[in-house]
């Protein structure tokens, strides 16, 4: 008999105890719908625009006389592309159609930046961009790889992104304006789950050899982690130097037998060697005198083709932000920036001008 009350105390207790939780989360945690505290975007307290506009003024002429033929320092280029951002950016359709002008006649990007049905034929033997003196017989297999057409044929896009991964884009809130975009470059398969920064929308990603042999181990045992990553692609296409070295190859056509293994919906495509020595001369005669171009100076230049406006983000090679302090190499993890790759501070020298000119707009630090 004396065990007769307990079960209902006990009960009792736990029913307090459950209310209790419930105010508890309900007063703190707010909407059951509420984004995690991680991926809200807390903007700093807005910059107001310092300059005034005979200092902004100043500044777009010192980035119009300066010219890539010559040697120019990276903290001049730093300090100077920093000062820029606080001037308000203005468009100039003049010089904007000007770079379109110039990279179609050198190098044609809605016709010749992928390899297709239309600009290669089989039997026909593609010469590696690195490796002239190797050549690849198109067969019917592989040509039935390519698309029969460029995705950029008779295209013009309103508006593009072009996302690099630099760390600059960390607590920069350009996710959203970057996923309004009509067209959305990005590079070497980053992970899409840092929405508040980068944003989620993906029409295009380069896929480096040496990403696919580091991380996915080129494929020749377990494709689940790969396969997983490229579910958050929805369909975009992988864009991948298949002909510039050899070993590039077989792991440019893995990645689509997978692709069709899986019903991914993406596609693998390929850089033309041709339009990539084609447009390495042209930045040549621009003063990009350098060993090879990076993918992302190759995407822009394809953007200034088939895009009306573009905006850069994430695009920034330097080992300090805006306000000076040590940032990473990349916004989605921890490698430290002590070693930069291709010319990094070269082209953004190019873009910083670009900008100044009015010819597109290169985004640093927090989006409005």
């Amino acid at each position: 008999m004396p065990l007769k009350g307990r079960p209902v105390k006990l009960l009792t207790v736990m029913l307090v105890a459950c209310t209790s939780c419930i105010l508890y989360y309900s007063v703190f945690s707010g909407p059951a719908d509420r984004e995690p505290e991680e991926l809200v975007c807390k903007r700093s307290p807005e910059v107001t625009i310092t300059h005034s506009k005979a200092k902004c003024q100043k500044l777009r002429r010192i980035f119009a006389t300066l010219s890539a033929h010559k040697k120019i320092g990276e903290k001049s280029i730093m300090r100077n592309a920093a000062e820029l951002q606080r001037c308000p950016w203005q468009e100039n359709r003049e010089k904007k159609e000007f770079y379109r002008s110039e990279i179609n006649q050198c190098c044609n990007s809605s016709h010749g930046l992928i390899v297709t049905q239309e600009n290669t034929r089989v039997g026909e033997n593609i010469v590696y961009e690195t490796q002239k003196s190797v050549k690849i017989n198109v067969t019917t297999e592989i040509f039935n790889m390519f698309p029969k057409e460029s995705p950029f044929s008779g295209k013009a896009y309103k508006t593009c992104a072009v996302v690099g991964n630099g760390a600059i884009l960390v607590d920069s809130c350009c996710g959203q304006q970057i996923d309004q975009a009509e067209f959305v470059f990005r590079f070497n398969l980053p992970p899409l789950n840092y929405t508040k920064d980068s944003g989620k929308k993906v029409d295009l990603v380069t896929a480096n050899p040496s990403i696919m042999i580091n991380r996915f181990q080129s494929l020749n045992h377990r494709r689940k982690a790969f396969v997983d990553m490229l579910r958050a692609y929805r369909g975009a296409l992988i864009l991948m130097p298949t002909f510039s070295h050899t070993f590039g190859t077989q792991l440019a056509f893995k990645v689509q037998y997978t692709l069709d293994d899986f019903g991914l919906g993406s596609r693998m495509v390929s850089f033309h060697p041709v339009y990539l020595e084609k447009l390495a001369a042209y930045w040549m005669s621009q003063g990009l005198n350098v060993r090879r171009l990076s993918s992302g100076i190759m995407l822009v230049s394809a953007a200034m083709e088939v895009c009306d406006s573009i905006t850069l983000y994430g695009f920034w090679p330097f080992y300090t932000n805006l306000e000076g302090r040590t940032i990473g190499y990349h916004y989605y993890d921890q490698i430290a920036a002590n070693n930069y790759m291709h010319a990094m501070p070269k082209e953004f020298f190019i873009y910083s001008q670009m900008h100044a000119q009015g010819a597109l707009k290169l985004q640093v630090g927090q989006c409005s």
